[in-house]
């Protein structure tokens, strides 16, 4: 399949004009095989959303990565739209939900996902200030190696990946793939160890 691009005849959700594009593009991807990239762009107010779906499925697998040092951060995450980030931790989940998006990036970038959950959780509860900045806290001692943390993937349709030596891989269990929830990004403020 060469790239395709057409209008679509739906009103932008930013700015509600009638200029969207759709363009897909399918491309082989490392330790992934097929993917179909999508993208829907406006050509009045720069709006995008972007995916990749994966166009094959493999075995359900859970990557598990201990975080220790600083050189921890460059591991490669690729997490399809199928795919839940824990780092228990922090409390912290990034699970898949209707509007989910594929990303591949590292571990610093999943953990930069996180700040910026936590910095619209500081405007919309400032009653949990406190709780919140110290999740923010712990992020940067992981960051700098300070505090060791455990970062786990898991996806029902093997399409995620914790690209290090230092990941373990197993495939899930039928319990596990059945616990796997559909959601958004949550930080559970109540329940964080130390």
């Amino acid at each position: 399949m060469t790239e395709q691009e057409m209008p679509i005849n739906t009103p932008c959700p930013v700015c509600g004009n009638r200029t969207l594009r759709y363009r897909a593009n399918e491309l082989e991807i490392p330790h992934f095989g097929k993917c179909l990239e999508t993208l829907i762009y406006c050509t009045s107010c720069g709006f995008k959303h972007t995916d990749i779906m994966i166009l094959e499925t493999r075995e359900p697998t859970r990557y598990e990565m201990k975080i220790e040092t600083e050189n921890d951060m460059n591991a490669r995450v690729v997490r399809s739209t199928s795919g839940t980030i824990t780092i228990p931790e922090l409390g912290a989940k990034l699970e898949p939900g209707p509007y989910s998006e594929a990303f591949i990036t590292n571990v610093e970038g999943v953990l930069n996902r996180f700040v910026d959950i936590l910095l619209q959780l500081l405007h919309t509860y400032p009653a949990k200030k406190g709780e919140i900045l110290d999740v923010m806290r712990k992020i940067g001692y992981i960051r700098h190696g300070k505090m060791n943390a455990t970062i786990i993937l898991e996806d029902p349709f093997g399409n995620s990946a914790i690209i290090s030596d230092k990941a373990t891989k197993r495939k899930l269990t039928k319990d596990e793939i059945k616990n796997l929830k559909t959601g958004e990004i949550t930080v559970d403020l109540r329940n964080h160890e130390e």
